[in-house]
């Protein structure tokens, strides 16, 4: 399905924020993605970071109807709640709590095992109940110590019995269950915001806790909603998870504003996340910060470049737009500075009056690089040539001062059915799917450590190719055996970055990647083309998506 499109030939039209004044050769009027939870028939215009009564009412002098808070402004007894219920401003509440813990299966686990090892991120956290749920089953243990489950019930409750992956994230469903029925009946509820970036492996914890808010508040108009903030975050995407895509990411940076990113992490984002659940509706979280200083001005978008975002998320088919803060002690939010709150403003108004945005023409270099249609659509256009998925083993663990060097079981071959001692307790090798080409690790295995990777791809002739890569931070790529890149430093990640000329043999190759991370994210990309690069048609990849 694809968006409304009204075309205006804005010669002499200038679109018009306070303090901002762009022109225009040409611009559209894309209006918004219509969902089935509007509020009051309108497009969702929220923010975060509205937690004071002056900051609500900049909220609605803004022309916004959504904030994401907590349970201060759902309840109509206190002043917040009282101005969102008399003003019409729905409240998305975090319960996002239940993933954050920092409680994961240290070890994978079989069905019969009865004492179950854990790994804490953040050191042991007693828990209200003794009944956590892994996937479809549920397991009520005696007690918690400092490394394990004890005296375990497996198939708790008549469910089934399984083995299970290390690394997943535990949950606790009877406290989540609590705490659902004591907000659901608010009539400030809007829905439920379960997921805010990347907490690990929380695909079965997502999951249960969709399901446990579906049983606990059935009214369809409470939508559920998760938050991705990267492409290596949608591996937490799947079907049962969520209701609304919440789409972030950060293209700010001091004194550098890179436009074409919003279109292209949107776009690639999507192509992923549709192929797992058609026709998934996102909304886009704008006005994004690098962590800046308050009030230095440094990593905080100019107007003109948040209008920009704005009309790009626009274009790309989003059902909503959601301000990054409204306003911080620390960092600064658009209420905290006028010259981004008037085009806020602006736009929440253009938005009200019209369902949509006057959008500028996408540069050439955006439409060259453009890979999914404009507008919302369903189901994702092939993208021939990227590699679908990876085994993975992760995270080892450095050796001082020996980083990518560092030797460890995989370097000395690949054994399909090891299982190998890594920084968080042991783990073997487990298919992980890619965003179009991107592999986050960190997303899953933290920031800190070593990866290995291997696939196999099948060319139906022998050819000369480009292999498209980029890592974050030190790599080192294989195929069959010889090294065909390295590099070593530290360096965002970035799709096509390298362009690196290869030779594909007829029939079956093995690509093996090691991957060293030395702060922040952490991931790799890979891609193959024709060696004009074109999109290489032909090429077959083992894992691939399950």
């Amino acid at each position: 399905m694809r968006l409304h499109v009204y075309k205006i030939i804005a010669l002499g039209i200038l679109l018009i924020t306070p303090g901002m004044v762009h022109a225009a050769d040409s611009a559209e009027l894309i209006k918004l993605h219509e969902i089935p939870w509007s509020i009051g028939g309108k497009p969702v215009l929220g923010t975060y970071g509205a937690e004071r009564v002056e900051d609500l009412q900049r909220v609605k002098d803004a022309g916004m109807n959504l904030v994401l808070g907590g349970k201060t402004e759902l309840d109509p007894a206190t002043p917040q709640g009282a101005f969102c219920l008399k003003n019409g401003i729905k409240v998305m509440p975090h319960v996002t709590s239940y993933l954050y813990h920092g409680i994961r299966l240290r070890d994978p686990i079989t069905a019969d095992q009865k004492t179950i090892p854990l790994y804490f991120v953040h050191g042991r956290r007693e828990q209200e109940t003794q009944v956590i749920q892994l996937d479809d089953e549920l397991v009520r243990y005696e007690k918690m110590t400092e490394s394990e489950l004890v005296n375990c019930e497996r198939g708790y409750g008549g469910t089934t019995p399984a083995a299970h992956r290390e690394g997943m994230i535990l949950f606790w469903p009877e406290t989540c269950r609590a705490e659902i029925e004591q907000i659901k009946d608010s009539p400030n509820l809007y829905g439920y915001y379960v997921l805010d970036d990347s907490p690990g492996d929380a695909v079965s914890a997502l999951r249960a806790l969709y399901k446990v808010i579906r049983e606990t508040d059935p009214d369809p108009k409470h939508p559920v909603c998760a938050g991705f903030g990267d492409a290596g975050s949608v591996i937490n995407l799947a079907p049962g998870v969520c209701d609304i895509m919440m789409i972030y990411w950060y293209p700010v940076s001091t004194n550098r504003y890179d436009r074409e990113r919003t279109a292209q992490e949107v776009q690639h984002m999507l192509s992923e996340a549709r192929e797992r659940v058609p026709g998934i509706p996102f909304m886009g979280i704008y006005q994004a910060f690098d962590g800046g200083p308050a009030k230095t001005g440094q990593g905080v978008p100019t107007p003109d470049q948040l209008r920009e975002q704005l009309e790009d998320f626009v274009r790309e088919g989003a059902c909503g737009l959601v301000s990054f803060i409204c306003h911080n002690d620390t960092v600064p939010g658009w209420a905290d500075l006028p010259p981004l709150g008037k085009p806020v403003e602006a736009a929440n108004r253009e938005i009200l009056e019209s369902g949509g945005l006057l959008v500028r023409p996408e540069t050439p270099s955006m439409k060259e690089k453009r890979v999914q249609p404009e507008g919302h659509w369903v189901d994702p256009q092939p993208l021939p040539g990227y590699v679908p998925a990876w085994y993975i083993a992760a995270p080892f663990e450095e050796m001082p001062g020996k980083m990518l060097d560092t030797e460890t079981p995989p370097d000395k071959g690949i054994d399909p059915a090891a299982i190998y001692p890594v920084l968080t307790g042991s783990a073997g090798w487990r298919v992980r799917e890619t965003t179009t080409g991107t592999m986050g690790l960190s997303e899953i295995y933290g920031q800190k450590g070593l990866a290995h990777a291997y696939c196999e791809v099948t060319s139906p002739a022998e050819q000369a190719v480009q292999m498209r890569f980029c890592s974050d931070d030190d790599a080192v790529v294989r195929i069959n055996g010889k090294e065909v890149y390295r590099y070593t430093g530290v360096q965002g990640l970035d799709v096509d970055k390298y362009v690196v000329p290869v030779t594909l043999p007829q029939g079956t190759s093995r690509i093996e990647v090691k991957v060293y991370n030395r702060a922040g994210m952490w991931a790799f990309f890979m891609r193959f083309t024709d060696p004009e690069g074109r999109p290489l048609e032909g090429l077959q990849f083992t894992p691939t998506k399950q």
